[in-house]
């Protein structure tokens, strides 16, 4: 029998065990991380901000706006290829109608924590354009299933923060107070 560092015997049989669930763990986190998702990103472009400043409507393209028609974070238009997967916040709505001058006008007019909204590009993982994003938020992430065709967007969540909030505080899930 061995001592540990800490003067204390230490049976091999012990060691082989701590080991052997190491071991387990590390290969249940390891597959635990391979996914059948992939994620996308954005790909920030100024002709983009320009096509919604100019309410140009991207054909074959339905449109999102974020969070609520008066007050909207964000406004995107998604290939007809794919659709949203539990998107709750996000709202359908026709370009050809008023709504995209609306949704757009409120969108620049009242950006998230006073910034400068943008335009990008919404992008598959193997780089390919699969829809256009137009706001001042930050997305959080993108995840795209090319099998199923579905796209899941997450962005920062600004109706949440409490208004005293400082801009270091933003995101992190404590914006409810009771």
């Amino acid at each position: 029998m061995k001592n540990s560092p800490f003067g204390k015997p230490v049976r091999s049989t012990n060691f082989f065990r701590v080991f052997a669930g190491m071991l387990a763990m590390y290969g249940l986190l390891l597959l635990g991380g391979c996914s059948t998702a992939n994620y996308g990103s954005l790909k920030r472009n100024q002709d983009v901000a320009r096509a919604f400043e100019t309410y140009y409507v991207f054909e074959d393209h339905r449109y999102y706006y974020l969070n609520q028609e008066n007050n909207p974070f964000a406004v995107i238009a998604l290939h007809n290829d794919y659709t949203f997967k539990g998107q709750r916040m996000w709202r359908e709505f026709d370009p050809n109608s008023d709504m995209l001058k609306k949704i757009v006008d409120l969108v620049e007019g009242f950006p998230v924590y006073y910034s400068r909204t943008y335009g990008s590009y919404i992008m598959d993982r193997q780089g390919q354009k699969i829809g256009y994003w137009y706001s001042s938020l930050r997305m959080a992430g993108v995840t795209v299933n090319n099998e199923s065709r579905t796209v899941s967007i997450q962005t920062e969540t600004p109706w949440l923060w409490d208004e005293d909030d400082g801009l270091f505080n933003r995101g992190g899930g404590i914006g409810i107070r009771f």
